[in-house]
């Protein structure tokens, strides 16, 4: 397994430049502070111009932002590693090229990664077995789960697994200027869709169904059977059994939580993107985050409609999360994430104070292209930050 601890290069992430911003600087005091905190994530790419970087930065200093978590592998990695050299060149190049700009425009610069969602070619060409496997017995390197081919996950439960994902954390921890890692996808893939989804996705799911339900792989089955006795293969219903779901809770919790050990042991700030509530995530992708140790922040995605829910929603899932952190005793403090697209110029202030009033330490805004994209929205933007800040 020592060819695992090396690894790889980039990828692609698109990032469209569509309009100009306003160059007002909106300065506030205590931005160091969490409480009201400005966060935005971005897509970053090797191919990005000087003056990409320059018009991003410069657009979300300008706003207000405070921090942006920035993409440096995803799902579709620009240059493939071979097999006897894992490390994300890709991903360190895009952090070491956004430095400067973060440095220039007096932004905390977080790096953001892909977590069990990994695509890259040569762990999957020399290490297939650290992928999951569905209740059919399918390897997700098999199929196209969702018809999505970056959907290719690693099992939580193998031992390799962790230590590949510690591997690319370290690395990228160890650059100066870099203010914290922020993982992304760190869960099952989903046995349910966010409800909003199931029509453009073209799924039916009104429970979950052995294509979607992961994992079965054997290092999963032999680990459990040894615990309960049960082989989960065998479960006629595997959600009506509390310690299988609780194994597969406990497996990502686990792996989370030394990831962000590491994170913290090189001083950086440890960060997840998380589904957007405690009991949806259990519930559609077996991610129990309010368990998640060593961890700074939570970003729940509060893209309220993906669930098919009302805009208030945003304050009752930010209460779900604030009280569950609160209940185990997490000394995480979580930041609600919101879509830009479901937040329209005009009604910025008001999905802000729905985050806000439901306890949330910040705001984080997915994502800046989607602010670029749509006229008007920089200068709208500034402004209900200006407002929030007071």
């Amino acid at each position: 397994m020592r060819k695992l601890f090396t690894i790889l290069g980039p990828f692609v992430l698109v990032v469209f430049i569509s309009s100009s911003c306003s160059r007002k600087i909106y300065y506030t005091e205590n931005k160091e502070q969490l409480n009201k905190k400005v966060w935005a994530w971005m897509s970053g790419k090797i191919a990005m111009t000087p003056e990409q970087w320059e018009h991003y930065f410069s657009c979300a200093s300008s706003a207000g932002i405070d921090a942006i978590i920035l993409e440096c592998h995803g799902g579709y990695p620009e240059i493939q590693g071979d097999t006897t050299d894992f490390t994300d060149k890709g991903a360190i190049t895009i952090i070491k090229t956004a430095i400067p700009y973060a440095k220039k425009f007096n932004i905390e610069l977080h790096a953001w990664i892909w977590t069990t969602n990994r695509t890259e070619l040569n762990l999957r060409e020399s290490h297939p077995e650290l992928y999951q496997v569905n209740a059919l017995g399918q390897s997700c390197l098999d199929i196209k789960l969702y018809n999505r081919e970056h959907y290719r996950w690693l099992c939580p439960t193998r031992p390799g697994t962790t230590e590949y994902l510690k591997a690319r954390v370290a690395e990228l921890a160890e650059i100066d200027g870099l203010a914290g890692i922020h993982l992304d996808f760190i869960r099952y893939p989903d046995a349910i869709l966010p409800y909003g989804l199931h029509k453009s996705r073209g799924v039916f799911q009104d429970k979950v169904y052995p294509l979607w339900d992961h994992c079965y792989c054997e290092a999963c089955r032999s680990a459990f059977s040894k615990k309960t006795g049960i082989d989960p293969i065998k479960l006629e219903d595997p959600t009506s059994n509390t310690e299988w779901m609780q194994f597969r809770y406990d497996a990502i919790a686990k792996v989370a939580s030394e990831l962000c050990h590491v994170i913290k042991s090189h001083g950086k700030i440890a960060s997840a993107a998380v589904f957007a509530s405690p009991v949806e995530s259990k519930k559609l992708v077996r991610q129990d985050w309010a368990n998640f140790k060593n961890i700074d922040v939570l970003f729940p995605m509060i893209y309220h409609k993906f669930y098919d829910k009302p805009d208030e929603w945003i304050e009752t899932s930010t209460k779900e999360g604030v009280n569950a952190l609160r209940t185990h005793k997490s000394s995480a403090y979580l930041c609600s994430g919101l879509f830009v697209g479901h937040v329209t110029k005009e009604r910025i202030d008001e999905m802000f104070d729905y985050a806000s009033k439901g306890g949330s330490k910040g705001i984080c805004l997915f994502s800046l292209e989607g602010v670029d994209k749509t006229e008007g929205y920089w200068d709208a933007l500034g402004e209900a930050i200006i407002r929030y800040k007071k």
